[in-house]
């Protein structure tokens, strides 16, 4: 009898464990972190840069035109606004075109994708999984066709009608030895590598998706814009790492977590949230190698990081709030005060 009391209690204390740790690891799940294998997604992925440059020789008239129709809009954008040529109407466009298309400088560039990126699949999964937590969220939303390309180190990203462009070239990693030729400051080039790749082109993506609903906004407001923005790489790409969707390093991101409350206390104490001076929101919101005003090892865009945490803290505050209504939300101060932040 005494055995099966001593059973009984033990069974008991064990049961309470097993809760005790379900309980735990209930808190910390990630919420965002959504099964979508039930979402249907068709992610179409064209190679522009291959039908670019794989003939060598000059190509012709009438293989423009097929390149063109095969894909417009995005070689209008291409020709006119990555790499400046104008459009087919130029009555020197063949020439210019061509005078791209074989440039050996140029074609070393492309030699070098081809070298790092033999495969482009990994990231395609990566974005298609990425897209159909966005289709899980907007259902009746389309979703761009993935259009790579190399852009002579113009344009990392494009956006248009319908697509997602890649500039390929701007993502051959922090050592390239181009990038230094053309004299990138290091805190910009020590992120252009392929493990930048899928999170920036998302976070230039939904930047254009949506974009800042007031045409003069204070410093608050461009902080909450700028976290809603990251906060949907929360949302899409969750497992990702929280470094990579500000487009930190892991040491500038650390650095943020570890200071987050000074970070807070020096906006507040210098009465800066509600700030409309442009030099001054340059100074918190623009690409710099560290903030001004802060102790070393700060990064630039400081106002980011405080911005997205401001809408994390919201959204953890207001479980009842979706990610649509979080996104179409333009009361800046209304997510400030329901955020509660306090770091």
């Amino acid at each position: 009898m005494s055995k099966i009391i001593n059973n009984s209690k033990f069974f008991s204390i064990y049961l309470v464990a097993i809760f005790f740790v379900i309980s735990l690891f209930s808190c910390s799940e990630n919420p965002l972190d959504i099964d979508v294998s039930h979402v249907e997604l068709e992610l179409k992925v064209k190679a522009f840069e291959k039908d670019l440059f794989q003939k060598k020789e000059k190509i012709t008239n009438e293989e423009i035109d097929a390149l063109a129709k095969k894909y417009q809009p995005f070689f209008d954008d291409f020709t006119n606004q990555i790499i400046n040529i104008g459009d087919a109407r130029r009555g020197d466009f063949n020439f210019q075109l061509n005078a791209f298309r074989t440039d050996s400088g140029i074609r070393d560039v492309y030699a070098d994708v081809q070298k790092q990126f033999p495969d482009f699949s990994p990231y395609q999964n990566e974005l298609i999984a990425a897209f159909k937590h966005y289709k899980f969220y907007f259902p009746n939303e389309k979703v761009p066709t993935i259009i790579t390309y190399v852009s002579g180190f113009n344009y990392a990203i494009a956006t248009g009608k319908d697509y997602l462009g890649i500039g390929l070239d701007m993502f051959l990693g922090s050592d390239y030895k181009a990038y230094a030729q053309l004299g990138l400051p290091q805190y910009k080039s020590m992120l252009m590598s392929e493990e930048y790749l899928v999170p920036s082109v998302l976070l230039g993506w939904v930047s254009t998706e949506f974009e800042m609903p007031i045409t003069q906004p204070n410093l608050l407001e461009e902080m909450i814009h700028q976290g809603k923005l990251i906060y949907m790489l929360d949302a899409l790409i969750p497992m990702e790492k929280d470094a990579k969707k500000i487009n930190y390093t892991q040491e500038q991101y650390d650095w943020c977590e570890n200071n987050k409350k000074e970070i807070w206390f020096y906006f507040m104490d210098n009465e800066l949230l509600y700030t409309k001076e442009n030099s001054q929101i340059i100074k918190f919101m623009g690409e710099a190698p560290f903030t001004q005003g802060f102790p070393e090892g700060s990064p630039g865009r400081i106002g980011h990081y405080l911005g997205w945490q401001i809408v994390k803290a919201y959204m953890k505050k207001n479980p009842e709030v979706t990610i649509p209504e979080l996104m179409q939300e333009e009361d800046f101060q209304k997510i400030l005060t329901k955020s509660k932040y306090k770091p």
